[in-house]
């Protein structure tokens, strides 16, 4: 790639700003070289499109690559009859040199062989051969020429130069209803919406450039009227990206931009997870509108998880997007109004960390929008994000400590009120044991879920709940203060109100069972044992059924809803592939070892799983070659073994319940025969598990 060579401004060793420059020169040499050029490699700039780029990314690459183009082109197809991997192991090698490839298709080359080298490790997850060298080698020179240290797959790459205008004419404004992905893998909605979602709210931050350049010169000529216009300008900006923007990824069914949860996690989310550990990826962390905001709110550090990833991804940004957000962070914007003594300024300010990082803003928006998704990606099988999260809850928990960096200039969270004492419970007040709760999961006529001890019927509110009934489905009769507490819901306001009108009674367990720091009967340790595993599988049963509905979901664009691929099929297998490698398996040992204790009951068996990993490795091999009719009878042998994994997990968590049950019923008086009984239970998921293994043995 050319080095950037603005005399003054940058080292053309380094690549990165190391003058006196101001953002508005800076962008002025930015958008004079981009122009002199016919690229924008060293970063989309301008203040009209932001960081967005001015002309529309290219749609094709030379002719000479032509072959290249179709195979983006036809991805859908090759998506969704697993031929994408075949395709590319036979494709001719990819030139990348300078003579074959000019630079102004640099950055198309490297959308489309970053998308291509993801895809081929994310299509069909059981393979894990190399990458072929025909898009390999060429990536890696792509991407040298481009400037990165090490190819990576990068923000530019998917969302920032990855559309193209509905209108072949290329009118309208940069929202996700007028354009299309330029190179889609799957193609479907879910993808479309949530690429082209981040785009749009990138450019609807297009003025922050602006007024980030007018912010900095008000410090200049020390015109603190001017900043605080130009800092409320940019906190309505943030607003409207908050309001307008971010609900345009939508997790509720039937909406205009839905973005269905499951099909989400299945099909979009794992291409870009990073192919190296620790390698970096186009999180949401990387826009670099984020990066910008951090620079003019003053963001107190960066050591959190997310906060480290933030860094390393800007180390790595175009350098006209590197030296700019610099730039403005060499300003001290947030220093200057904390000496000026301007309260209308010290307001202004403060209204903009409110609207980004304050509750309610977008970032906190963010993160509930992204907690919500995540929590049903990790329940339907996604092992981690593209910033190298192995949890949802984790997520959460970085994406909370990465807002309190922003907060203030120590770096500290904002104070949470503390939580509201519970009233005790009214007279009228039904009281509701764990094990009745329990029974009210995804497959009731009526669906229970508990908060601080208070019982709340959400039947009718699940197709209303804000996040998508699925993120709610999840946890159905079980307790959800954990979750919520993560999610922010337990500070509320709205939350406790919609609750309230749906409260049915108070959860409570038998005086017997109860345990605190100093006492914990032996009895009390069982319950606790019995009434956590009874919770885990509810909430196991609850994902599954969601992870089946895969299989009537469109997952490609090549396809329709329902239609039988297999890709599709792929995903349902990967369900009960799952299921005989966790679930069953705990059962089968964690859970009744845990369960038996020092309870007497029989012997606990062996039970052997290769025939059952033998068998999903038949399932996937014969989907590498079936035809439409031996495809038919393996989705009937899926519908087969899938109906046997519901059956035993249903059973098992019913027996665990009706131990939970004879529990809570007895009283102090009783005869001891709660061992004996208890036995009973355990004997009985011990014949639920033979059958189990019978029944798949014999199939």
């Amino acid at each position: 790639m050319e080095e950037l060579t603005m005399p003054g401004q940058f080292d053309g060793t380094q690549g990165v700003f190391t003058g006196e420059n101001s953002p508005g020169e800076i962008l002025r040499s930015a958008e004079i070289l981009n122009r002199e050029r016919g690229h924008e490699n060293f970063g989309p700039l301008s203040l009209t499109h932001g960081f967005t780029p001015g002309p529309d990314p290219l749609a094709a690459l030379p002719s000479s690559h032509a072959a290249w183009d179709e195979l983006a082109r036809d991805l859908p197809e090759l998506y969704a009859s697993l031929e994408l991997r075949r395709r590319l192991e036979r494709a001719e090698p990819f030139d990348a040199s300078e003579s074959a490839l000019p630079d102004r298709y640099l950055q198309r080359a490297a959308t489309v062989l970053g998308i291509l080298v993801h895809a081929y490790h994310r299509v069909s997850p059981r393979h894990d051969t190399p990458t072929p060298d025909a898009i390999l080698v060429p990536w890696h020179e792509v991407c040298a020429r481009l400037g990165r240290e090490t190819p990576f797959l990068s923000y530019l790459d998917l969302i920032v130069c990855n559309w193209r205008f509905r209108d072949p004419a290329g009118t309208g404004p940069r929202t996700v209803e007028n354009l299309r992905l330029l190179v889609p893998t799957v193609g479907t909605d879910e993808e479309q919406f949530f690429y082209l979602t981040q785009l749009e709210m990138l450019h609807r931050g297009s003025p922050l450039v602006g007024s980030s350049i007018r912010a900095c010169a008000a410090v200049e000529f020390d015109d603190a009227p001017s900043l605080a216009a130009e800092m409320t300008a940019m906190a309505d900006c943030v607003a409207d990206i908050t309001r307008y923007g971010l609900p345009k990824i939508d997790p509720l069914a039937g909406r205009a931009f839905h973005v269905d949860p499951v099909v989400w996690a299945k099909t979009v989310a794992p291409l870009a997870v990073p192919l190296v550990e620790h390698g970096l990826g186009p999180s949401g962390t990387a826009s670099p509108m984020f990066h910008l905001l951090d620079s003019v709110i003053g963001r107190a550090g960066y050591r959190s998880f997310i906060g480290n990833e933030a860094s390393r991804l800007r180390e790595n940004f175009p350098v006209a997007w590197r030296s700019f957000i610099q730039s403005v962070g060499c300003r001290s914007l947030p220093d200057y109004v904390a000496t000026g003594g301007h309260p209308e300024l010290e307001a202004a300010l403060a209204g903009l960390r409110k609207a980004y990082s304050g509750e309610g803003g977008l970032l906190s928006r963010h993160r509930l929008k992204v907690s919500g998704y995540l929590n049903t990606s990790y329940r339907v099988g996604r092992d981690v994000t593209i910033s190298g999260f192995p949890a949802a809850v984790r997520v959460g928990n970085e994406l909370a400590a990465s807002r309190a960096e922003r907060l203030s200039g120590t770096g500290t969270e904002e104070k949470s009120p503390l939580p509201a004492i519970q009233p005790a419970p009214e007279p009228e007040q039904r009281i509701i044991f764990p094990s009745e709760l329990l029974r009210h999961d995804h497959r009731a006529s009526r669906q229970w879920i508990c908060f601080e001890n208070q019982v709340y019927d959400v039947t009718r509110f699940l197709r209303r709940h804000p996040g998508g009934a699925t993120p709610l489905t999840n946890y159905l009769g079980t307790d959800v203060t954990e979750i919520f507490e993560h999610i922010g819901h337990d500070r509320d306001d709205g939350v406790t109100a919609i609750l309230r009108r749906m409260r049915i009674g108070v959860a409570r367990r038998p005086a017997l069972l109860l345990t605190d720091k100093t006492r914990s009967t032996p009895l009390a340790c069982t319950y606790e044992t019995w009434l956590g595993w009874a919770a885990e599988l509810t909430q196991r049963s609850n994902a599954l059924a969601a992870d089946l509905s895969i299989r009537d979901a469109r997952t490609s664009a090549a396809t329709e809803r329902g239609e039988l691929t297999r890709y599709t099929l792929q995903f349902a297998v990967e369900v009960h592939e799952r299921f005989v490698a966790r679930t069953r398996l705990d059962i089968a040992t964690t859970i009744t070892e845990e369960l038996r204790g020092g309870i007497e009951s029989s012997a606990l068996p062996l039970y052997r799983a290769d025939h059952l990993v033998s068998a999903v490795t038949q399932l996937y091999d014969a989907l590498e070659s079936a035809d439409e009719m031996q495809l038919k009878l393996l989705e009937e042998e899926w519908r087969e073994v899938t109906e046997r994994d519901l059956t035993y997990l249903r059973s098992v968590k019913s027996i665990i319940v009706h131990g939970l049950h004879d529990m809570e019923t007895r009283h102090a008086n009783t005869p001891d025969d709660l061992p004996q009984l208890l036995g009973h239970r355990i004997d009985a998921i011990h014949e639920a598990t033979a059958s189990y293994h019978r029944a798949d043995n014999d199939a």
